[in-house]
């Protein structure tokens, strides 16, 4: 499986979003339901794992293709209009894009693409 590490300012929110938009409609319109890759106790049973070289970057089983991913965090501040104080505030957050072929839950094998935010 090649994989390849996107930095968050190639592609935009806007791009990122109707990509998923549109990926998400033709799963569901195909009827494509890929097989997961196992939980992770890690990220609280979700089906994710950490971004690297020799990370598991996809998040789909039985799956070849080019995984694009970005760790995006940093920080903000709220504002409260009612005390006048503001607060830091700490976010981070996993995006991953996958194109390729894997073999879906009716056995067959599948192309598409496929976005997680």
């Amino acid at each position: 499986m090649e994989t390849r590490l996107a930095h968050s300012h190639t592609l935009s929110r806007r791009r990122l979003l109707q990509a998923g938009a549109a990926t998400g409609a033709a799963v569901i319109a195909g009827g494509l339901v890929p097989t997961p890759v196992p939980a992770n106790a890690a990220f609280g049973g979700l089906h994710v794992y950490s971004v690297g070289p020799s990370a598991e970057n996809s998040t789909i089983t039985d799956f070849r293709g080019i995984v694009g991913a970005a760790i995006v965090d940093g920080t903000g501040v709220a504002h409260d209009r009612l005390t006048g104080k503001n607060e830091k505030l700490l976010f981070d957050s996993d995006m991953r894009f996958m194109q390729g072929t894997f073999r879906g839950t009716d056995g067959a094998n599948h192309e598409g693409t496929f976005a997680f935010v």
